[in-house]
C-alpha cells in the first residue's frame, strides 16, 4: 500500500536557495524599512464625524448592542486601518505566525483528509471525502489567526478593501500592508511545508497529489478558483468579526470561521497560502521532484490575482459599499436616519 510509505525527504538545492534568498530579502527590506520608518500618514489617524459616531450610538439603542452589518464594516475598516498604521517588523512577524496558522492547517487538512480516497479527492463518488478534507484542517488556521490577532493576507484583503472604500486609506498605505503580509506569509506557510516534509509527517505524501492536481488546472481555471476562494475566505472573516462585536466566545469566532472555510477547501476553489503550504511539502518531499517549478510559479500568481479580486474586490471593496451609506448621499443619508431615530424614541 504506496500509503504507508513514508515519503523519502531530498530537499531540492534549487528551491531551498530560492526560498533562503526570498527570506533573506524580506527580512532586509524590512529592516531597512524599520530603520527609516517615521509616523504614518495623518490620514490614518483621521477622526470619525460626529454624524458616524451619532449613527453608532443609534445602533446601539436600536438593536440593543447587537452589531449590524453596517457595524461590522465600520469595524473591520478600523482594523485594516490599523495593520497599515504598524511597523514592517512588526507586521511582517504577524504575518509570518499567520502563514504559521495556515501551514499548522494544512499538516491537518492532509494528514487526514489528504488520506482518504487512496490520495485522490476529486474522482466521482468522493463528495463526502472532499467535505472530511474540508471540514478538518483550515478551519482551525483561520481561527487560530483570529484568537492570536495574526496578520494574514487573504483577511487583509478583505480589510483593505473596506477600508479603501470608506476613504480612510490610500492606494499606496494598502499595498504597503499586504505586501509585507504576503511575504510574511510565504514565509510561515513554506517554513511549515518544509517541516512536514523533513519529518516525514502523514500528509507530506498526500501533498504530492494535491500539488499535482492543482498544477493540472488552467490558468484560467486556478484563477476562477482563486476568486471563489478569497470571496468565502473574506465572508469567514466578516463572520467572524461579527462574532467579536457581538461579544462572541472562541466557540463563536470557530463555528462562523468554519462554515466559510470549509466550503471553499471541500469545492475545491483555491487560496493562495494553502498552495504555499502544499506545494512546499510536496516539492520538499522526496517524491516531489516531477513538481515543475516554473507551473507553481504561474499556479501562485494566478491564485493570487484571483483571491485579490474575490476577497479584496468582491468581499471587501463592494460589500462595503453595498452595506454602507447611500455613495450619492453621503452624510445625508446618515443624518436622516439619526433624525428618524431621535424622532421615533420621542
Amino acid at each position: 500500500n504506496s500509503r504507508c510509505i513514508r515519503p523519502k525527504v531530498t530537499i531540492g538545492s534549487s528551491m531551498a536557495k530560492v526560498t533562503m534568498k526570498i527570506v533573506f530579502g524580506l527580512l532586509v527590506a524590512c529592516a531597512a524599512a524599520e530603520h527609516h520608518a517615521g509616523p504614518r500618514p495623518a490620514l490614518l489617524q483621521r477622526s470619525e464625524s460626529n454624524l458616524l459616531a451619532a449613527k453608532e450610538e443609534v445602533v446601539e439603542r436600536t438593536y440593543t448592542g447587537r452589531a449590524s452589518v453596517f457595524d461590522v464594516f465600520r469595524a473591520m475598516e478600523d482594523e485594516g486601518v490599523k495593520r497599515m498604521g504598524e511597523r514592517p517588523l512588526k507586521l511582517l512577524a504577524k504575518s509570518v505566525a499567520a502563514g504559521v496558522c495556515v501551514g499548522i492547517g494544512g499538516i491537518l487538512c492532509s494528514g487526514v483528509g489528504g488520506d482518504l480516497a487512496g490520495g485522490n479527492l476529486w474522482e466521482k463518488g468522493a463528495g463526502l471525502d472532499r467535505f472530511i478534507f474540508g471540514a478538518i484542517g483550515f478551519p482551525l488556521s483561520i481561527a487560530l489567526v483570529a484568537v492570536t490577532a495574526s496578520s494574514a493576507f487573504t483577511g487583509n484583503l478583505a480589510l483593505a478593501g473596506a477600508a479603501l472604500h470608506a476613504g480612510k486609506c490610500s492606494v499606496v498605505d494598502a499595498l504597503y500592508m499586504l505586501l509585507i503580509t504576503y511575504g510574511g506569509c510565504f514565509l510561515g506557510t513554506v517554513w511549515c511545508g518544509m517541516l512536514s516534509a523533513v519529518c516525514a509527517l502523514p500528509g507530506a505524501a498526500a501533498c504530492v497529489a494535491i500539488s499535482a492536481h492543482k498544477l493540472e488546472l488552467t490558468l484560467l481555471q486556478t484563477f476562477s478558483r482563486g476568486i471563489g476562494g478569497g470571496l468565502l475566505i473574506s465572508l469567514a472573516i466578516l463572520l467572524a468579526t461579527t462574532a467579536v462585536r457581538n461579544h462572541g466566545n472562541i466557540a463563536d469566532i470557530f463555528v462562523s470561521a468554519f462554515i466559510p472555510i470549509s466550503a471553499y477547501v471541500a469545492s475545491d476553489f483555491e487560496h493562495v497560502l494553502a498552495n504555499f503550504f502544499f506545494f512546499a511539502a510536496g516539492r520538499f518531499s522526496g517524491e516531489g521532484a516531477a513538481l515543475s517549478l516554473p507551473k507553481m510559479a504561474a499556479n501562485i500568481a494566478a491564485s493570487t490575482l484571483g483571491n485579490v479580486v474575490g476577497a479584496g474586490l468582491i468581499g471587501g471593496y463592494l460589500l462595503a459599499w453595498a452595506n454602507g451609506p447611500d455613495a450619492w448621499l453621503g452624510e445625508k443619508a446618515v443624518t436622516a436616519q439619526v433624525m428618524e431615530a431621535e424622532a421615533a424614541k420621542a
